[in-house]
């Protein structure tokens, strides 16, 4: 039987944060997921806690997202 370790917890954690990133700011969606990942996991080992790493990975990423009270179809 195969031992749970420290880092397949914080990866399983990454995915629910990802998800919760992508449903604040779907934008998040034109970034390579492997970058993006890998920051979230990053974020967790320094030890934040969930709602800590989506505002940090929304606040870091919140130059490709369309200004609010602006629509736009061309992007």
């Amino acid at each position: 039987m195969r031992k749970i370790t420290q880092l397949d917890r914080i990866k399983s954690k990454a995915l629910k944060i990802a998800m919760t990133a992508f449903l604040a700011e779907p934008s998040l969606g034109q970034r390579q997921a492997k970058s993006l990942f890998s920051e979230i996991v990053t974020h967790l080992q320094k030890g934040m806690d969930d709602e800590e790493v989506v505002k940090t990975i929304l606040k870091n990423h919140e130059s490709a997202a369309i200004p609010q009270g602006q629509l736009s179809l061309m992007k």
